[in-house]
């Protein structure tokens, strides 16, 4: 840990939460994460907040739905953070989104906010220590500039596909997460939307990950038309991402195979790791998912997988703001 980083949780707690004296923060972990939730527990003392520590061990998950304690605790809390292992070789921790869902749901109905942090590690910390102010106003500057815009996108590798954002409603996730009913993940970091899925159409180039499959080896394309993938194409055979994401794309088709999120990183501090959650927030990278639109498009689904596009070159309107990976128009 360097010197950049090693005030992290400080800057969680009084940044992004800004928790104050005597809120209660409740704060759930595992073995593989304790660390992460003392220094978490540390800087909530010292903020003058009061905190406690829910230890969910290996031999009880996966946990499937909160306990009537937890229920208590949760509906009590005014901040609750989440930071435990969201993968195992030996425990199908697919099973847990109930859980989660309900750890997130609960806090939100009575008093409650609430910072996700699953699979958090080391290489995330950088991406967390960033200054939020200047990270609201890039994401609020670059709103301005596509809401309601036509889009294009395209990439050296090959992705050249367009679609309209007209009338669409953004989600500025822009890490503040400092009061009543809010919540989100961390780290935080990117502007997202659903294209209208019929004005959707092109080729995309994914090189950089997948979903919770990791990093692409062999970059492979999607075609689109009216906003539904008609082609999956890889460069070579036993391509596991690949195979995988095809597969996805039969569990719940034509949801699954309907675009549902793009979205633009904008954290200065994030560096594609494999892991979506950090990926998606890599300032330079663009990422679309297909599936469930989290209500801002027409598709509904109990998947939701997305998909990094690297170095980039973004046009609106016709006008480039952001050439291969690079934004050439000002956003500060």
């Amino acid at each position: 840990m360097n010197a950049s980083t090693a005030n992290y949780a400080s800057i969680v707690i009084s940044s992004s939460l800004k928790v104050r004296p005597e809120e209660n923060v409740l704060i759930f972990t595992d073995s593989h994460k304790l660390q992460f939730a003392e220094d978490l527990a540390r800087a909530t003392r010292d903020a003058g907040g009061d905190v406690s520590i829910v230890y969910i061990p290996d031999s009880i998950r996966p946990v499937e739905k909160i306990t009537d304690l937890h229920a208590i605790s949760l509906a009590e809390a005014d901040v609750v953070i989440y930071v435990l292992k969201t993968k195992s070789n030996g425990i199908d921790l697919s099973r847990e989104v109930a859980f989660r869902h309900q750890l997130i749901s609960l806090p939100l109905q009575h008093k409650g906010r609430v910072c996700m942090m699953p699979g958090f590690t080391e290489e995330m910390l950088e991406a967390v220590a960033i200054d939020y102010q200047e990270l609201d106003r890039r994401c609020r500057q670059l709103e301005k500039v596509l809401i309601n815009k036509t889009v294009r996108i395209t990439s050296d590798l090959g992705t050249d596909v367009s679609f309209s954002l007209k009338e669409r409603k953004f989600v500025i996730d822009n890490g503040d997460l400092s009061r009543q009913g809010l919540h989100g993940n961390m780290p935080a970091g990117e502007i997202y939307t659903a294209p209208v899925e019929e004005t959707t159409n092109g080729c995309l180039v994914i090189d950089g990950s997948v979903g919770s499959l990791g990093m692409v080896n062999r970059p492979f394309q999607i075609l689109l038309e009216e906003g539904e993938i008609k082609d999956l194409r890889s460069t070579v055979n036993h391509e596991s991402v690949f195979e995988k994401f095809a597969e996805i794309c039969e569990f719940d088709s034509p949801a699954t195979k309907t675009v549902g999120e793009f979205g633009i990183g904008l954290n200065p501090g994030a560096r594609i790791i494999g892991n979506m959650l950090l990926d998606e927030k890599v300032e330079g990278t663009v990422h679309f998912a297909f599936g469930d639109s989290y209500g801002l498009g027409r598709t509904s689904s109990k998947f939701h997988t997305d998909l990094l596009v690297m170095n980039p070159s973004i046009f609106v309107e016709g006008e480039c703001i952001m050439e291969r990976g690079k934004f050439i128009l000002d956003i500060g």
